[in-house]
C-alpha cells in the first residue's frame, strides 16, 4: 500500500466513525424531546 492508499483508508474510518456517532446521536431516545423542541423554531412567533 503506498501512503495515498492508506491516507485513504483513514479517511474512510474517520468518515464512518463520524457517520455512526452522528447517527447514534440522532436517533438516541434521550434526544427526542430537545428534536421536537427545535423542529418548528424557525414558525415561532417569539421577536426577541
Amino acid at each position: 500500500m503506498t501512503l495515498i492508499d492508506k491516507i485513504g483508508a483513514v479517511t474512510a474510518v474517520v468518515i464512518f466513525v463520524l457517520l455512526a456517532g452522528a447517527y447514534f446521536y440522532a436517533y438516541r431516545p434521550k434526544n427526542k424531546q430537545q428534536f421536537e423542541d427545535l423542529r418548528n423554531f424557525v414558525n415561532d412567533d417569539d421577536e426577541r
